[in-house]
């Protein structure tokens, strides 16, 4: 009899060490890679992000970093941005699989083990849009209220991480303190 595709399932199955760390690697050296390339637009970028809802806060950056030659950074971290989320995707989901079977996290909390993937789903949706931004020399793919998608997916995604970064903590922390306690009890 085989079993049925389940989150249950499928937490013991990606909650192997081999995959978090196989995940971690990637994300971690695609991370700073990003990071390098953006150097000097990364702060102008994150606002953009979290808050360019309109075509003409897209047009103003798009311009300013036209003029200061910052495109080309913006422009040259795609390469390692547009599969970023499948590293970060990845690692969450591999992580948290493994911490809820540690912690004994009860199976009716699994749907959160789909929030990585989620914000990883937004995260390409809003790269999609920002190549679209990119794909016209002068910016005129830059229409509304593309730019408020864009930006309410970026949102989203981010409101979603600190979910899934901040439980991962949290059961990472209570996993020390339950070896330490543990450990004190022999």
């Amino acid at each position: 009899m085989t079993d049925r595709i389940s989150l249950a399932n499928l937490r013991g199955e990606f909650g192997r060490t081999w995959l978090i760390v196989l995940f971690a690697i990637a994300y971690v050296i695609s991370q700073i890679t990003i990071i390098v390339i953006l150097g000097p637009i990364e702060e102008a970028m994150i606002k953009l992000q979290v808050t360019g809802v309109s075509a003409d806060a897209y047009l103003a950056v798009f311009r300013e970093w036209e003029a200061s030659g910052g495109m080309a950074f913006y422009r040259a971290h795609f390469i390692l941005d547009d599969p970023h989320p499948i590293w970060y995707a990845g690692l969450f989901t591999t992580l948290l699989c493994r911490l809820f079977d540690r912690c004994s996290v009860a199976h009716k909390y699994d749907w959160v083990l789909l929030l990585p993937l989620g914000s990883g789903l937004l995260d390409w949706y809003e790269n999609h849009l920002q190549h679209i931004f990119l794909s016209a020399s002068d910016f005129s793919t830059i229409i509304d209220p593309l730019p408020l998608f864009s930006t309410v997916a970026s949102d989203v995604k981010w409101l979603f991480s600190a979910v899934y970064v901040s439980l991962s903590v949290i059961l990472l922390i209570r996993l020390f303190l339950k070896g330490q306690r543990q450990a004190g009890d022999r």
